[in-house]
């Protein structure tokens, strides 16, 4: 497995360009991924469900009610109907992982819990 390291701003074709390295298949391929998960992603939230990626975030489609705003060129009230929006709630592992300010060795993986023996099984 080859690791990607963006040197740069990371758009859609970039981050799809970073997944084919690091899969090691062809740019096609890491573009039907990304896309692929973006719209699982968005249709999950788009339906009112949360997406909880492990170590990364979560997507969270919230509620918004009704209110009265202001224009700020006229001054005038104006009403803001009820709509849904979404969130993006940053999770521990990925703050901790960025704060580490290493590209290196970040990663979102749940680090491999050690093998333990069957009940009753001789240690």
């Amino acid at each position: 497995m080859n690791i990607a390291i963006p040197t740069t701003r990371l758009n859609t074709v970039a981050l799809a360009e970073a997944v084919a390295t690091e899969l090691d298949v062809s740019n096609t391929d890491g573009r039907r991924i990304v896309q692929a998960v973006f719209d699982v992603i968005a249709r999950a939230v788009a339906g009112g469900h949360p997406v909880a990626i492990t170590n990364f975030g979560t997507f969270l489609p919230i509620e918004r009610a009704a209110r009265t705003a202001r224009n700020p060129q006229t001054g005038q009230p104006v009403t803001v109907p009820a709509n849904t929006d979404v969130r993006f709630r940053v999770s521990p592992g990925l703050r901790a992982t960025v704060r580490t300010a290493d590209p290196a060795s970040a990663t979102i993986r749940k680090r491999p819990q050690p093998v333990r023996p069957a009940q009753g099984d001789a240690a």
